[in-house]
């Protein structure tokens, strides 16, 4: 589709090693606009922090980086500038 929608997104959240709710990853996917089934792969992946230190500093205060808004996820703009880190596939 030229303007991209309908689209729906994904905000993956999970434990981590000290058992604190975490995003494992974030994604997004154009939904088929035909009738039918269908089978798709989502990649996923979270933002990062600009320096090890501060990576260090958020792993070691549980306060990963996130996104305000997922709806962030769908959007091109600003998203050029955003340091990620791909996740895995959701299927």
């Amino acid at each position: 589709n030229a303007y991209g929608w309908p689209r729906i997104t994904l905000g993956i959240y999970g434990l981590d090693l000290f058992g604190r709710d975490v995003v494992r990853g974030y994604g997004s996917l154009l939904i088929p606009t035909i009738p039918g089934r269908y089978t798709k792969n989502v990649q996923t992946y979270t933002p990062i922090s600009g320096s090890a230190c501060v990576r260090f500093t958020n792993w070691i205060a549980g306060t990963l980086p996130e996104y305000r808004d997922i709806k962030f996820t769908a959007k091109s703009d600003g998203r050029a500038v955003t340091r990620v880190k791909t996740e895995g596939v959701v299927k």
